[in-house]
């Protein structure tokens, strides 16, 4: 099988290629950075360049893209770029586009999922027969929360209610595999971690994983989606699909030395 892989490079592009290539399938990276070999394709989807190179043979795509780092980007990648990318791949004779998506989204007031929420929408018109696959938040975004918060010396002020169901992009990463030997069938069940924990406890593990003495505050931010996160409108506890805890992700990426 052939298959297209936007966002080849981020978290959890990296783990979908390389399942799909330990499987048998071919892969094919599009990624705005230039890169090199047969299966790299150089492209953007905010404005179209490369992309129909990159959709040329192939019989499925992983929309893994986002701007989730570049506010000012959201709706030139993440809804334009979608519909730009269905299109496209409709007149590319592709079968199947598994989108992927976050868990809980719906009525929760943080700005990046309004353009999650519209992408989707898109890709429900069916202009390329779809899966939508949506996961709770990964490990590494935990990790980014966290530093974001201990940026004061000494001090971690952290909103320590806010709660979470983290997962390893590898887990969600065999998922998407194996929805795309299959066919095309709509929405699919929430994918989340094994654990709901909440930030206080993350940021204690985390900081003990770095050897930080830092001292954790509690955060209290008078905003609509930090009482909807303290809520956990999104976990999807019904569903800890995720073998790979926080914890176990922390001892693997800061491993202690003997």
């Amino acid at each position: 099988m052939n298959i297209l892989v936007t966002g080849g490079t981020g978290a959890l592009g990296r783990e979908v290629v390389k399942r799909l290539r330990q499987s048998g399938h071919r892969a094919r990276v599009l990624s705005r950075k230039p890169g090199s070999g047969a299966d790299w394709a150089q492209g953007d989807i905010a404005t179209g360049a490369g992309l129909n190179q990159a959709l040329m043979g192939m019989d499925a795509v992983v929309h893994a893209a986002t701007a989730a780092a570049q506010p000012w980007r959201l709706r030139a990648t993440d809804v334009v770029g979608t519909r730009r990318v269905l299109a496209m791949a409709r007149a590319a004779g592709v079968r199947h586009v598994v989108h992927v998506s976050i868990v809980g989204m719906e009525g929760v007031s943080y700005p990046y999922y309004k353009y999650k929420l519209e992408a989707e929408a898109i890709v429900r018109e069916n202009i390329v027969p779809w899966t939508i696959l949506r996961a709770t938040q990964f490990h590494s975004l935990m990790e980014a929360f966290l530093s974001a918060f201990s940026m004061v010396p000494g001090v971690a002020m952290v909103p320590k209610s806010w709660r979470f169901q983290p997962v390893d992009p590898g887990d969600f990463a065999e998922r998407i595999v194996g929805v795309l030997m299959g066919d095309p069938s709509g929405l699919r069940p929430d994918f989340g971690g094994p654990e709901v924990r909440d930030l206080g406890s993350l940021a204690v593990l985390w900081l003990a994983a770095r050897r930080s003495r830092k001292r954790i505050v509690n955060l209290k931010l008078p905003l609509k989606f930090s009482r909807q996160f303290a809520e956990g409108r999104l976990l999807t506890p019904d569903h800890r699909d995720g073998t790979t805890t926080f914890e176990q992700y922390l001892e693997k990426r800061y491993p202690r030395q003997s």
